[in-house]
């Protein structure tokens, strides 16, 4: 059953953390992510084909349409066109950093996976399959609204009666007949379904990997909590207990150094894009735009946010259970203890000061502050269009 990584918790049947990215590696199998060994030579073609149209076609196909039809846009058709290639720009980028280290994301699974045989009560393994649940209810979400907005852009352009995009189809020209405008319109919106999943794929490994970090880093905190609480465990079982809690420690570092460096270039590149193309959208959304393509609007700018806010929430979330496990740990029932337990103590308390951390290019912190700050740019990119009066000029 498709819904079966949805199912509640059994005690005979729980979830695993790495499968909390099961239906992404779906939609990395339908976008020719990976490759299915029963028809693997036809499915190589197919990926290099959805590859070469959903991800390289599309900023070009954008690029062309602008140069060759630019004296028929309307102001809002022409920022609807900027807008989607700016951000389309970045796609293959995007793409070419994960796919050089789609390793690390495997790697990363393992780590996680590993993670999880340190869960040895039902109440722990009850939490993570709580998680891994909402994971995946997660990725189908934004699934949804990606598509949403997809679709939300076809329908108000078909009640407007001009294509969505303006995306440039060799050898056809839209405006012959109804039936033209169709068949461009509907070629438009299944190469911006495609499209958009591929901007998932690259965008929502991060949250999910950030949402399962952090179910780890609290069950840790909860078992630092517990050392030296129980009367009948000796001196070298609560030794044994506190080794056991600084190699959780060390593999949640470890699992954060693979996966930080392909994390740094993707973010990097939606940074850069996101005060652009939300500047340009919502100057088509106050100056431009009708109520349909505004509706539209509103959505893409939903979407553009929804890919950086929810890594960078879970970013400063991260940061936080770092700290309360720094205070877990000097709060722990340790005054008792022995010299040897004390030290190790000591070591997993220095160790534990290093805060998991993730920068966007190694440049600047990932972070809601930062994502704030990113977003501001569209304001002043607005406040500069209205300052000059663009906006009249180009209406006149």
């Amino acid at each position: 059953m498709f819904f079966k990584y949805l199912r509640k918790p059994t005690p005979t049947d729980l979830l695993t953390s790495g499968e909390s990215f099961q239906y992404y590696e779906y939609g990395m199998t339908w976008m020719g992510w990976r490759s299915i060994p029963m028809c693997q030579p036809i499915y190589g073609i197919l990926s290099i084909f959805i590859f070469a149209w959903s991800v390289y076609y599309l900023p070009f196909g954008l690029l062309i349409s602008c140069v060759l039809d630019i004296k028929n846009y309307s102001p809002s058709e022409l920022l609807t066109v900027f807008q989607l290639f700016f951000d389309a720009v970045g796609t293959p980028f995007k793409v070419l950093f994960l796919r050089l280290h789609l390793w690390r994301v495997h790697k990363m699974k393992t780590l996680l996976n590993e993670m999880d045989k340190r869960c040895t009560s039902m109440e722990e393994r009850y939490e993570v399959h709580r998680w891994v649940v909402r994971c995946n209810m997660a990725y189908l979400f934004f699934q949804s609204a990606y598509i949403g907005y997809t679709m939300s852009t076809f329908l108000s352009s078909a009640f407007s009666g001009v294509l969505p995009w303006r995306i440039y189809v060799p050898f056809l020209d839209w405006r012959k007949s109804k039936a033209r405008f169709w068949i461009t319109a509907l070629h438009e919106t299944f190469l911006m379904v495609f499209a958009v999943s591929q901007a998932l794929i690259t965008d929502f490994y991060a949250v999910l990997y950030g949402i399962m970090l952090r179910v780890h880093i609290r069950l840790l905190i909860k078992r630092v909590e517990k050392l030296c609480t129980d009367p009948d465990k000796s001196e070298n079982e609560n030794v044994e207990d506190l080794i056991n809690c600084i190699k959780d420690h060390k593999l949640i570092q470890e699992s954060a150094q693979v996966i930080r460096p392909v994390i740094a270039r993707t973010i990097f590149v939606q940074f850069l894009l996101i005060g652009i193309t939300l500047g340009l959208s919502m100057i088509n959304l106050f100056f431009f735009a009708d109520l349909w393509a505004g509706l539209a609007t509103l959505v893409y700018m939903n979407g553009l946010i929804m890919q950086t806010f929810p890594f960078c929430f879970v970013c400063d979330q991260i940061k936080s259970d770092c700290e309360l496990l720094e205070n877990a740990i000097f709060h722990s029932d340790w005054v008792g203890s022995s010299r040897r337990y004390k030290s190790l103590l000591i070591f997993f308390l220095y160790n534990s000061q290093k805060s998991v951390e993730f920068t966007a290019g190694t440049i600047f912190p990932i972070s809601t502050g930062t994502n704030i700050q990113v977003a501001k740019l569209a304001f002043s990119v607005v406040t500069f269009v209205n300052q000059l009066n663009i906006a009249d000029r180009l209406t006149n």
